[in-house]
């Protein structure tokens, strides 16, 4: 019958089975089209849903189509108050802060310029370090990352620059087999890429790690990169090192008890970050920013190509820049206080 609606995850099911039987994406697109009309997925989402299960992976695509279970695939007239459609884009927008509009509004199906509507004035989202950060703080999310910013300038000044000499910092990231100058066409598919990126100290970059094929970056694995490769990494380079101070984020993957259990074990404390703080984070301000702006424009075929690149650009980081990177914390650390928590740095 068409017009009806299905969910996503049944037409996944869907794609899932026609690919079974050697249908290509485009005939899959023009059968759930005819039946769904406009309530059937884009054409680019179900080349997404191809590749996925191509490569045998559950990613993205998968959790998007689980909280859109209730089937949200709208058409472009949707009100942009809809709270199907608001609370849809909240949980993306939630579970990876680093997905852009174009996809959010394709897996949610409202037109990009409806998502833009939401994203800003209902839930007051903007971009910061290539992250979708809350546009005003509440007055709970201010008042912590001023009381951590002073509790943080307060120990750099009592302990100065041996607190930057004993921090490590690291942080995750995607990695895309096309690194675009502009904004890219709507036909091309990017292909991510995770590794493990920027455990950098001042004298230089520790561990760079790209995440095997197929696997995720769990708890389990994470505390693994600590355990057994970051911390011979440190004992390798910087021999005389101890009582390292750690500083990354504080998602839920950094908070599980594993990796807690972990780094206790190591010994290894870690410095407190307020939440959506990117502009605290040296790997958002500027090795992320540092590392694009030299891969821009790049085509990669494969992964090999794409960690080879990544490897060679690491390469040339001097200590003298990612020393530098860190002596920037405790400025970005006043001008919190300073700016009453509510202004990101950048």
């Amino acid at each position: 019958m068409a017009g009806g609606m299905l969910s996503l995850r049944d037409q996944r099911a869907v794609v899932k089975f026609l690919r079974l039987k050697k249908t290509d994406p485009t005939e899959i697109h023009k059968q759930l089209s005819v039946v769904l009309a406009e309530g059937a997925a884009s054409y680019r989402v179900i080349r997404e849903w191809m590749q996925d299960l191509h490569e045998g992976r559950e990613d993205l695509m998968d959790q998007c189509s689980r909280c859109l279970q209730g089937g949200s695939t709208l058409s472009n007239g949707v009100a942009p108050t809809d709270p199907a459609v608001v609370v849809n884009l909240e949980e993306l927008l939630t579970s990876d802060r680093r997905i852009s509009l174009e996809l959010a509004a394709d897996l949610v199906g409202v037109t990009q310029h409806t998502a833009q509507t939401i994203v800003t004035n209902v839930l007051g989202l903007k971009r910061v370090c290539k992250r979708w950060v809350p546009r005003l703080l509440t007055p709970e999310q201010r008042n912590g990352r001023i009381a951590t910013c002073r509790e943080l300038s307060d120990r750099y000044e009592a302990e100065g620059e041996e607190l930057l000499a004993r921090l490590v910092t690291g942080e995750e990231a995607f990695v895309t087999y096309y690194q675009q100058e502009r904004r890219p066409s709507t036909s091309f598919r990017q292909l991510p890429e995770r590794s493990k990126m920027g455990n950098s100290r001042n004298r230089g970059l520790l561990l760079a790690h790209p995440v095997p094929d197929q696997s995720a970056m769990t708890a389990e694995y994470y505390s693994y990169l600590l355990r057994d490769l970051l911390l011979p990494a440190i004992k390798r380079k910087r021999r005389s090192d101890t009582n390292i101070v750690l500083l990354h984020d504080n998602t839920a993957l950094h908070n599980a008890r594993v990796v807690k259990h972990a780094l206790k074990d190591l010994g290894v404390e870690v410095l407190p970050v307020p939440p959506d703080s990117p502009d605290l984070l040296p790997a958002e301000y500027w090795l992320y920013p540092h590392l694009c702006d030299q891969v821009q424009g790049s085509t990669f075929k494969d992964r090999s190509a794409t960690w080879s690149a990544i490897s060679h650009h690491c390469n040339t980081f001097t200590e003298t820049e990612m020393a530098a990177s860190l002596r920037a914390l405790p400025d970005r650390w006043n001008r919190v206080v300073e700016f009453s928590g509510g202004l990101h740095i950048l």
